[in-house]
């Protein structure tokens, strides 16, 4: 497929690089940058500098011949404007924009679509990250998490602790503990373990699990002791998404928010004046006041302030001198080895940037592929897969599990066929319009995946 993407920030580069990697034609258009110039040296695609909003910078990039335009500047305006200058110059068939500004967001249904502005698809990055926290909210002691055939199969990650009732016991039996769910991957001590047959689970070890929603929590209590569930809960920042996360939450649980520039409190408080949230203008370093408040007794701690170094070092030092459990979100790609629980007190780490280029992957959709999860920061990923066809044009459909020649580092994890979710055991015959879940080491490997499980056509003569 031939792709233009626009931006050339964080989220722009690495799905660049992943589509590259998937084998798609891509290129890249923004104004002049370091980081452009050094992609184009790296990887193996086009690059054009111009306004990426201008009709002549994308005609460079190829718009005529285009099949989709994925708008993901840093600026909504140049991300609308693109899609319509690509829409009615270029008659490019497929856009895709990112959109930040609450205003476009609220009014999203009469704003965009066939009949108003022409983009296809809106990712909203606040909506994202939001219902991203809430799932891990709702599943304490998940790590990260994704979700697939329509919210029915999660796909999850958690630590091994003291009180999993499967500690020191074989990780096969995993999927035998409360039926449909199966044990994805597994990292010791950074380590992709491959062969569960012979492995114990250890303390501390990192398990990735596919699971039926509704039985989500009894699964975890396999891996760890289940921890009391969230009651007050505290905010810090006074960001779109710290405000849209805490009015989400404001319905379940007792809310808290601090923000520490007064203008953005006295914001903040004006649109969250219904809700019941208590808006404080205070620094969340300052922790005098947060004793003063009773914000040091916290069930849970949510850093969500623009700042990377502030959300991390007030979540250290509540927990490590107040012992409140923590979640902090981090957009710098420079703090992904604070995820690695050898080396940080920092409870979950949440990078926006992951639930961000999974919803546009997601959205690009082909060649089976339904529905896409990042996970270890980009490294791995799981994917919903629909495999088509028959015994006679596939290499799936109507074979047993253990007889796929699966490319190195995939695991099935669980089948939806039809309203039935089935867990993939060696003997289970795959049937055409099964949806598969799939977990990928390497996510280099999906385009492999993706091959193998594709029906490939042949040619019967007529005589």
């Amino acid at each position: 497929m031939k792709i233009i993407i626009l931006g050339s920030g964080d989220v722009s580069i690495e799905l660049a690089k992943y589509l590259v990697t998937a084998g798609h034609a891509v290129t890249v258009a923004d104004t002049a940058s370091e980081e452009l110039t050094n992609l184009a040296n790296r990887i193996d695609l086009r690059v054009v500098i111009g306004n990426p909003a201008s009709p002549s910078t994308l005609r460079r990039a190829g718009a005529e011949n285009t099949e989709l335009l994925v708008a993901t500047t840093s600026d909504d305006e140049a991300n609308i404007t693109a899609c319509c200058v690509a829409h009615f110059l270029f008659n490019v068939p497929r856009k895709i924009a990112r959109i930040r500004t609450a205003d476009y967001l609220e009014e999203v249904d009469d704003l965009f679509g066939p009949n108003s502005v022409p983009i296809d698809h809106i990712i909203a990055t606040e909506h994202l990250i939001t219902e991203n926290i809430i799932s891990m909210i709702e599943l304490p002691g998940v790590n990260a998490i994704g979700s697939f055939c329509d919210g029915r199969i999660v796909v999850a990650s958690t630590i091994v602790e003291n009180g999993g009732k499967l500690l020191n016991k074989s990780i096969k039996s995993f999927n035998e503990y409360e039926n449909k769910a199966s044990v994805l991957a597994v990292y010791r001590e950074g380590k992709y373990i491959s062969d569960f047959a012979k492995e114990i689970f250890h303390i501390g070890d990192e398990v990735y699990f596919c699971v039926q929603r509704d039985r989500a929590l009894s699964q975890l209590s396999a891996l760890r002791k289940l921890a009391i569930g969230n009651r007050n809960i505290t905010l810090s920042g006074g960001t779109h998404t710290a405000d849209s996360l805490a009015r989400s939450l404001s319905g379940k649980y007792r809310v808290k928010l601090i923000e520490q520039d007064q203008g953005r409190a006295k914001r903040t408080a004006n649109a969250l004046h219904d809700s019941g949230v208590e808006v404080f203008c205070a620094s969340p370093m300052d922790m005098d006041f947060m004793r003063e408040e009773n914000l040091d007794t916290t069930d849970l701690y949510i850093a969500a302030t623009p700042n990377d170094e502030t959300n991390i070092m007030s979540s250290l030092i509540l927990r490590r001198v107040h012992n409140v459990k923590t979640l902090s979100v981090i957009r710098g790609e420079g703090y992904s080895e604070l995820t690695n629980k050898d080396n940080s007190d920092l409870d979950t780490v949440v990078f926006p940037k992951e639930s961000i280029i999974s919803a546009l992957l997601s959205l690009i959709r082909q060649e089976g592929v339904e529905n896409v999860h990042l996970f270890r920061q980009g490294k791995s990923e799981a994917i919903e897969l629909c495999v088509e066809g028959s015994k006679f044009t596939s290499r799936v459909i109507g074979r047993k599990a253990e007889s796929l020649n699966l490319p190195k580092g995939v695991t099935l994890g669980l089948v939806l066929r039809g309203k039935k979710v089935i867990p993939v055991t060696p003997d289970l015959v795959f049937e055409d319009k099964d949806k598969v879940i799939a977990f990928l080491d390497d996510h280099s490997q999906m385009r492999n995946l993706v091959k193998y499980c594709r029906p490939f056509s042949f040619w019967i003569p007529r005589w």
